[in-house]
């Protein structure tokens, strides 16, 4: 299958985390994944949610 949205692709909302984890930026994030900005801020507001 074939994804034109990098978001929808398995795998990217937890590399989003891990990457997070490991001290990369919101901005490094984005330019390495390939997603939007506000991507990356959804994913991490609901693992900070699921984590409490």
């Amino acid at each position: 299958m074939e994804y034109i949205n990098n978001a929808s692709k398995p795998g990217v909302k937890e590399r989003i985390v891990e990457m997070s984890i490991n001290g990369s930026g919101v901005r490094d994030t984005v330019r390495v994944l390939k997603v939007g900005i506000n991507t990356v801020i959804r994913v991490l507001k609901k693992s900070s949610i699921k984590k409490q």
